[in-house]
């Protein structure tokens, strides 16, 4: 039996979202980044206690953890945000990755073209995929020290 031919978009889809997951999983993947990141910050990282040592080679956090301890695991937020309310201050660290949106339905775009010396309007169809910064993990801060995590699924 034949197989059927493959939709050429649709292929160049699957591979890019492949490529980011590859990308994604690379950056995340935690042994040689955290382990560079604790060389980056070894003072802070010899004065934890040996379970916590392991705990974050494994690249887990837990409340109460402080900032280097979050910094070796995940490394510099995409984004700092500082929050000020009746408790105090919450420092908020925000991880992003870009992330593949098929769109739902195709966008109408106008396209003008030359045709024997008099510009012309027509339209097409663009159902290219769309390309976003989506949030992964927030981790939030009070008095140095992490008092939320937030992942998304």
């Amino acid at each position: 039996m034949r197989k059927p031919p493959c939709n050429l978009r649709h292929c160049i889809r699957t591979l890019i979202g492949t490529i980011i997951a590859c990308l994604f999983l690379g950056l995340t993947a935690c042994a040689p980044n955290i382990d560079a990141r604790i060389a980056q910050r070894q003072d802070a990282f010899d004065a934890y206690p040996e379970a916590v040592q392991t705990r974050l080679r494994r690249g887990q956090i837990r409340l109460g953890d402080d900032t280097d301890a979050v910094w070796i695991v995940y490394g510099d937020p995409t984004e700092k945000v500082h929050r000020v309310d009746t408790k105090g201050r919450t420092d908020v660290w925000i991880y992003k990755i870009l992330g593949y949106h098929e769109r739902l339905y195709p966008t109408v775009r106008p396209v003008y073209h030359d045709v024997r010396g008099s510009i012309r309007g027509s339209y097409y169809f663009d159902d290219t995929p769309e390309y976003e910064w989506q949030e992964v993990l927030r981790v939030e801060f009070i008095n140095g020290h992490v008092s939320a995590i937030q992942q998304t699924e």
